[in-house]
């Protein structure tokens, strides 16, 4: 049964979706469509998910949906299932006029990234214009993406108003509230740790925004003044990081030069409450914080000459770790050429199985072009697309360090914790170097 959600009190939205008088569409069920979808799911709430992939529509309609991501939402969607409370399907024409409120969670895509082209909306585009085509008065349209700031107002809300001959905050609530989730802990993250961002086109859109997201949000809503304020808050966070991470990476290369322990300094100097230094690596992976940046850059390399410097120190990082092991071995053994580098990780982050703009890859790529065999392992990953051909993948560890003559860790997955160089050793070639840029190896022989 639809509901004029513009009519209806807070206290009135709430009951009828935990109530399960109402349904949620959520478009592209992803990690973040599950994520969100789960959250509503656990109050209740009926959920319509509308995606493209035959396989995801199956296995949500047969009950064998799951993640190996996060064993909260698949033990909540397996649940909804048996208590008919989810349906999965393809059609916009079913999920919209099924439910009364939507939520879009589609990404953008970062096949064509660069300064000139930082995301490509087109996806988000269209979902739009085909929840126009079957939105009705009194529905409510939540925007989860992070997009750039005014995408939107300028943007997305002129295509659902075209198709649906509605008017945004008026006929229809349209409402942005961009995720904040880390795959892996994301339902958590809804629920309990972050408050929920939330904005509206006028007033009413921001009464019904709020009202809908305060049934999952444990820590409360922040309300912004503007949609535009809240695109750019999401991405005010990605930058904050990319540019910490920089700093982190430029003192641990300073320590590198002077003898010092890096991730000792860290450690005392986050003991003191507003000092706040990150953790360096081999760069900045995901399809967050490298493409943030991009977001706001174009035209302002200028003005924004810190997110600019950072961005780029954060994307040579790659190359100047492969340089240095390069380096460090002629040094030490000789010729470089025909070496073989045991790369461990390609996941962006620890322990999931996200491999997106993984700097792992600008890696690899500059070892091949210097003349090396690379294996590359990771326990979660399986190969990705981006990864060079002439680069071997293999989910066996020992098959990765077996004659290897350096190793360097890419990716902080705890498999790797108990890998000390006594074992690393004793698989390798007798001329081995080992670099840690992420720190994780055991520091005993």
């Amino acid at each position: 049964m639809k509901e004029n959600l513009l009519n209806l009190s807070k206290n009135g939205i709430t009951a009828k979706f935990v109530n399960g008088h109402v349904w949620i569409s959520v478009h592209g069920f992803g990690n973040v469509g599950a994520a969100i979808a789960s959250a509503f799911l656990r109050r209740g709430c009926k959920v319509i998910a509308q995606d493209v992939k035959e396989e995801v529509i199956q296995a949500i309609n047969n009950g064998k949906w799951r993640t190996l991501e996060d064993s909260d939402i698949t033990k909540t969607i397996k649940q909804a299932y048996s208590d008919k409370r989810i349906v999965a399907t393809e059609s916009y024409e079913e999920s919209v006029k099924k439910s009364s409120f939507h939520i879009i969670t589609v990404p953008f895509s970062t096949k064509r990234l660069g300064k000139d082209c930082p995301a490509d909306i087109g996806l988000i585009v269209d979902v739009s214009r085909n929840i126009g085509k079957f939105l009705e008065v009194g529905d409510a349209v939540s925007i989860e993406t992070t997009l750039p700031p005014g995408t939107t107002e300028n943007t997305l809300k002129p295509k659902i108003e075209e198709e649906s001959g509605l008017e945004a905050g008026k006929d229809f609530a349209l409402i942005y509230s961009p995720q904040r989730i880390l795959v892996g802990r994301a339902l958590e993250d809804i629920e309990s740790r972050y408050p929920k961002i939330v904005s509206g086109y006028g007033k009413i859109s921001l009464r019904v925004g709020q009202a809908l997201y305060s049934i999952v949000a444990q820590k409360g809503v922040i309300t912004l003044s503007s949609i535009k304020a809240a695109e750019a808050e999401k991405v005010f966070e990605g930058i904050y990081r990319d540019v910490n991470i920089a700093l982190a990476n430029e003192l641990a290369d300073y320590c590198e030069e002077e003898g010092l322990d890096y991730w000792e300094i860290m450690n005392a100097a986050n003991s003191q409450p507003y000092s706040h230094l990150h953790k360096p690596g081999i760069g900045v992976g995901g399809a967050c914080i490298p493409v943030y940046p991009y977001f706001i850059l174009k035209g302002r390399e200028r003005t924004l000459r810190l997110v600019h410097t950072a961005r780029k120190v954060n994307e040579r990082k790659p190359i100047e770790v492969a340089d240095k092991a390069l380096n460090e071995f002629r040094e030490k053994y000789g010729d470089v050429r025909g070496c073989k580098v045991a790369v461990l990780g390609l996941s962006f982050r620890g322990n999931v199985a996200d491999s997106r703009l993984s700097p792992t890859i600008d890696l690899v790529k500059h070892l091949l072009k210097r003349g090396c065999e690379v294996v590359v392992h990771d326990p979660f990953s399986y190969k990705e697309s981006s990864l060079p051909r002439k680069a071997t993948f293999t989910n066996d560890l020992f098959k990765a360090l077996k004659d290897a003559n350096i190793v360097i860790t890419a990716t902080d997955h705890s498999k790797y914790n108990n890998l000390t160089p006594k074992k690393i050793k004793k698989y390798s070639s007798d001329k081995l170097l080992i670099i840690d840029p992420k720190n994780i190896l055991p520091k005993s022989k």
